[in-house]
C-alpha cells in the first residue's frame, strides 16, 4: 500500500501533478502534507489556539519555500 501523500505544486498558477512535471513553466514545489492525522494538515494556530490563517500548516511550509527559491514566471 503506497501511503505517500507527496506531490508537486506551482506556487504561482497552483497546478499541480503527483510527478515531477519538467514540462510545466514553472519550477514545482515537493509538497509533502503528511498523513490525515499529521499535524501538518491542521490550519496554522497562535499560541491559544486561535486560527491564524485556514490553510493547513504543510500550504504555508511550501510558501515559504517559494521564498528561497529563484523565480521562474
Amino acid at each position: 500500500m503506497n501511503t505517500s501523500s507527496v506531490f508537486y505544486l506551482c506556487p504561482i498558477c497552483f497546478y499541480a501533478s503527483e510527478t515531477p512535471d519538467g514540462s510545466h513553466e514553472h519550477i514545482l514545489l515537493r509538497v509533502d502534507p503528511g498523513l490525515p492525522d499529521d499535524e501538518r494538515r491542521k490550519p496554522v494556530t497562535d499560541q491559544h489556539g486561535h486560527i491564524l490563517s485556514p490553510g493547513p500548516r504543510w500550504f504555508h511550509e511550501a510558501m515559504l519555500q517559494t521564498r528561497m527559491m529563484p523565480h521562474n514566471s
